[in-house]
């Protein structure tokens, strides 16, 4: 099995939140884990205001981002899926962002896994599996 990451689950997963044991199950069983490049800035500024504005120490903040990254096998360049996103973005009226990641996890016939509520109910809705 294939899986697609977006970021939100991974900081799910590094700071071993409500869903992180879900997301994880689906992390073991996935023969290869995949993002877009884009996932990479999306962690670090999570992680950056979580360090700026909620304490979190520079240590830990360290850690949380090599596990982030640590977690995906292959980063897809976001030039290859453009195309795909914008016009998810355009006709789903969702953030192009997101779309990145259900393009990624449609071209792929891969599951999506997030703890975004509204990609997860456009991911179902595209016909596309959601971790």
């Amino acid at each position: 099995m294939r899986a697609v990451l977006d970021a939100s689950a991974a900081i799910e997963v590094v700071f071993g939140r409500a869903q992180a044991v879900r997301v994880s199950g689906v992390l073991d069983q996935a023969d290869v884990v995949l993002a877009p490049e884009l996932f990479i800035p999306e962690v670090v500024n999570t992680i950056w205001k979580y360090h700026r504005f909620e304490g979190l120490s520079l240590d830990v903040s360290d850690r949380a981002l090599d596990a982030a990254i640590g977690l995906v096998d292959t980063f897809v360049s976001t030039k290859d899926i453009y195309g795909e996103a914008f016009l998810l973005a355009r006709t789903a009226r969702r953030s192009a962002y997101d779309m990145f990641y259900l393009a990624l996890a449609r071209r792929e016939d891969a599951v999506l896994l997030t703890v975004d509520a509204g990609l997860r109910k456009e991911t179902e809705r595209q016909g596309v599996r959601v971790g």
